[in-house]
């Protein structure tokens, strides 16, 4: 499955999309505590999180691939890609933040959300444009989508869990497999097949982008996805003023105190 790509880039590719699942996550973990309008803002910032962890991993795992030489990414079928990720990763997100989150519901945002990163992968493959034709075994493309629904359920699972902390850390990092292996089960049934002289898949196809300027552009995402990290390590407030009435424990500012309790206060 790894063969011939950089192990350095592989292993890069597994940490972004686990630190992009822990920032998408930690947003979503907020929107049942925030009232109005305030909780669309945090699963728009969820779902954008986790679509860009989803994105970068995946063009940093094209990076360690030993693609050939002359390839060019389609800017078109790209940009497409990651809005294909975006919209659904915020479908599913909002299945499980909004509502009970029920077996059938989770399972189905489950389906939804691997069926994304599934979408997401392959719209990209076919933005790959150079002087060959890509081949894709059929087995592996099934297992590639099983792998991403099957670990994307039980990520949602642990995101549902009670533990605060933990839940977080298990189902980010659940996250991260769910993309990952999808992402290098596919590459490992796809081949590159010659074309014949004097041809060109895709030319005239629309703008295309070098894989160095691919690579700066992934830079500038992977400095994104460590900010929102870093962030969302900082401890909200407002979460933290909940913890005491969740526990069953009410909490009284000093000025709602009542007037004769304060007298007796005083007297004693």
């Amino acid at each position: 499955m790894f063969e011939g790509h950089d192990p350095y880039l592989v292993a890069l590719s597994v940490a972004i999309a686990i630190l992009g699942g822990y920032t998408g996550f930690s947003l979503a973990a907020r929107i049942r505590g925030t009232p109005g309008g305030s909780n669309r803002i945090l699963l728009a910032g969820a779902a954008a999180f986790l679509a860009v962890g989803i994105w970068t991993m995946h063009f940093v795992g094209m990076l360690a691939a030993p693609l050939p030489p002359d390839t060019v990414y389609l800017v078109l079928p790209t940009i497409i890609s990651f809005l294909i990720c975006a919209l659904v990763v915020g479908i599913s997100l909002f299945f499980v933040s909004i509502g009970e989150p029920s077996l059938r519901r989770v399972a189905s945002s489950a389906v939804l959300l691997g069926a994304g990163i599934a979408s997401m992968h392959y719209v990209g493959i076919h933005g790959l444009s150079g002087r060959f034709m890509i081949e894709h075994d059929d087995a592996f493309v099934l297992l590639s989508v099983i792998v991403a629904m099957v670990t994307a359920y039980g990520g949602l699972r642990a995101f549902l869990a009670q533990q605060e902390g933990f839940r977080l850390v298990v189902s980010s990092i659940a996250f991260g497999v769910a993309v990952s292996g999808m992402h290098y089960t596919a590459m490992a049934g796809m081949h590159f097949a010659p074309l014949a002289a004097g041809t060109h898949q895709h030319l005239g196809g629309g703008l295309a982008a070098s894989q160095q300027i691919l690579s700066i552009i992934v830079a500038v995402l992977c400095f994104v996805i460590a900010a929102g990290f870093l962030l969302s390590l900082v401890p909200d407030p407002r979460r933290q003023n909940l913890v005491p009435a969740m526990a069953g424990e009410v909490v009284l500012p000093a000025d709602a105190l009542v007037p004769e309790t304060v007298a007796a206060a005083a007297v004693a």
